[in-house]
């Protein structure tokens, strides 16, 4: 590795030579459900924080619900975001032995890890929808809306990742040991 002050090559660290390298173009087919999803919530939740922010500190009259519904708009977003990781299958793992392993084995291992993800999503659904009806006789503190609406969000959440999750063990079920090598690759750049 070189750094400006070892390196024999000048042009290599003009800070005025810009190059912009080009994106691939824009298209809306490139994003899903879930992304549209979490870009409104994003926005909501950035003009909730707001709204507190200017109440609070500008007005010296704080809204007490932004608070509050602020953190359950942060909940929504978190449940919201991992649709998309599961989507993209970007959630964190560890790596490290499966360049050791032969290929056939490495893919029966990826394919168990996502059997694995889809039951742990499939139990988590099954909690949230058992919790939804024990909670609609529970209201928000500043606001008259029952807690059940944000675990129904929570479970909506969960119901799309595990369809995710079922698209991608699919992939992976039909998919061969050189499907392995390509994702790792890629995971890696």
């Amino acid at each position: 590795m070189t750094d400006y002050k070892t390196s024999d090559d000048p042009e290599q660290f003009n800070a005025l030579n810009f190059e912009i390298e080009d994106d691939e173009p824009f298209s809306y087919a490139d994003f899903a459900v879930e992304d549209w999803l979490a870009f409104v919530l994003f926005w909501l939740l950035a003009i909730t924080l707001f709204s507190q922010f200017l109440s609070r500190y500008v007005f010296s009259s704080p809204l007490g619900w932004t608070e509050e519904l602020a953190r359950y708009q942060l909940v929504a977003l978190g449940f919201i975001g991992s649709c998309m990781g599961v989507r993209k299958n970007t959630h964190i793992f560890v790596s490290l032995f499966h360049r050791w392993m032969p290929a056939s084995l490495s893919l029966n291992v990826y394919r168990f890890i996502a059997l694995c993800n889809l039951l742990f999503l499939s139990a988590l659904a099954y909690f949230a929808w058992q919790i939804i009806p024990l909670l609609e006789i529970h209201k928000m503190a500043s606001l008259d809306v029952p807690v059940s609406v944000l675990y129904s969000v929570v479970f909506g959440g969960l119901v799309l990742m595990i369809f995710r999750s079922i698209q991608h063990l699919f992939k992976m079920l039909t998919s061969g040991p050189d499907a392995i090598a390509n994702n790792t690759q890629k995971s890696l750049d």
